[in-house]
């Protein structure tokens, strides 16, 4: 089966710079159909791909307000894979169902939605693309952002294991929403804050 992969360079989820940069797709064969009997693993050249799903994949944030004020929520629906070549990771590619975003208020949810941040009607899909692993057990992943319809290369932190095919993954860093044109700032005598704490944990207690 085709699966279109987005492939960039720009940054930022953390305190980085971040630079947008023009997006081009191209296809890649990660599988024939076959492959689809096993959900865990996709055999691809000396490496395979471990399935990352709303089941055993969690991405949380947490936004902040200059006071100090959070309010934390996430996505429900998440896919994408993991490469795995012997006991590393070499890739990570996500994507994620904006519709599916949820918060610790209705209200807020439903505004997180809306134009003020995601758009989730005009820009449905979150994605990110790695383009580098660096490190084994403590990693830096490198790869291209796309958010509310623009796209960056950002890098963070994570820790990884692989046992037996299994992965294991945690990436806890920020990300700079007004660089993907989050501009909304709330109230002018507490506005919230640009960066955003972001968490995503694979296998384990995910």
């Amino acid at each position: 089966m085709l699966r279109t992969l987005l492939f960039v360079t720009g940054a930022s989820f953390i305190t980085m710079g971040c630079t947008v940069e023009t997006t081009t797709e191209i296809d890649a064969d990660v599988g024939s159909q076959s492959d689809a009997d096993d959900p865990s693993t996709d055999e691809s050249g000396s490496g395979s791909e471990f399935a990352m799903t709303s089941e055993n994949t969690k991405v949380l944030f947490v936004g902040t307000k200059k006071s100090g004020d959070s309010k934390s929520g996430g996505f429900k629906t998440v896919s994408g894979s993991i490469g795995v070549d012997g006991d590393s990771i070499t890739s990570v590619n996500v994507v994620i169902d904006v519709e599916s975003i949820f918060s610790e208020a209705e209200k807020l949810t439903a505004h997180l939605k809306n134009e003020d941040f995601f758009s989730a009607k005009e820009f449905p899909e979150l994605k990110f693309e790695s383009t580098k692993v660096e490190g084994s057990g403590d990693v830096t992943i490198t790869g291209n952002l796309t958010m509310h319809g623009q796209t960056a290369e950002i890098s963070f932190p994570a820790t990884a294991s692989v046992t037996e095919g299994d992965v294991k993954l945690n990436g806890k860093f920020k990300v700079d929403r007004t660089k993907f044109g989050m501009n909304y700032t709330g109230k002018p005598d507490d506005p919230i804050n640009a960066e955003v704490d972001i968490e995503i944990s694979v296998g384990g207690d995910a």
